[in-house]
């Protein structure tokens, strides 16, 4: 289907058009071809008027361009998805998880990212909101504000109940701020007692 998709695409634009890259920009992205996908859902976004369609693209630009390392462009169809008239919450959401995701690539202390992050800590989607509490307590210990850094930790520790991916990894940058300190003895003891008690 995907050969067809691309004879029509190499074409000028037809009624077709707009139909075959949405279709061969789906396959691309679960083929997990993301840098192709990137590409179709580019093509969709430029010929298309339909604004539901145009959600689509920028959805799929973001995404796909995440995935490819396409971070600056990722963070840029992130801010054209949200100011789209009428999205939902939930993608309104994902568009700021993205955003956050990609200036937290190419800037790894960004301030941007860690207010996005603050933003979405609150938010009713508990992975989203685990995950972004940690990435807070990341940010703050690459920002070298280590009792910030902690706080943040602790608290993603105690308000992620249930998401023990997140609690593991907040343990761990505990005890990366341990060693930062200098507290050998207090890091060695939560490593031990990290590998005692997690079962991931």
């Amino acid at each position: 289907a995907k050969e067809d998709y691309n004879i029509i695409l190499s074409g000028p634009w037809n009624e077709f058009f707009e139909n075959s890259a949405r279709h061969a920009a789906t396959i691309a992205y679960e083929e997990k071809d993301y840098a192709a996908a990137f590409n179709y859902y580019d093509q969709l976004a430029e010929n298309t008027s339909n604004i539901q369609m145009r959600e689509l693209a920028y959805n799929g630009l973001v995404k796909s361009g995440f995935n490819s390392g396409k971070y600056q462009e990722a963070a840029l169809y992130a801010d054209s998805l949200l100011a789209l008239p009428g999205i939902s919450t939930e993608t309104s959401n994902d568009a700021l998880y993205f955003k956050a995701r990609s200036l937290q690539h190419f800037d790894s202390g960004s301030n941007d990212a860690l207010e996005i992050y603050r933003q979405l800590s609150r938010n009713k989607n508990g992975d989203i909101a685990a995950e972004s509490r940690y990435h807070i307590a990341e940010i703050l210990f690459k920002q070298d504000k280590l009792k910030e850094a902690e706080d943040a930790a602790n608290q993603t520790i105690h308000l992620s109940s249930g998401y023990d991916y997140w609690i593991g990894k907040a343990y761990l940058l505990l005890t990366d701020i341990l060693v930062k300190q200098k507290d050998y003895f207090n890091a060695k003891a939560l490593l031990e007692s990290i590998v005692k008690h997690t079962k991931i």
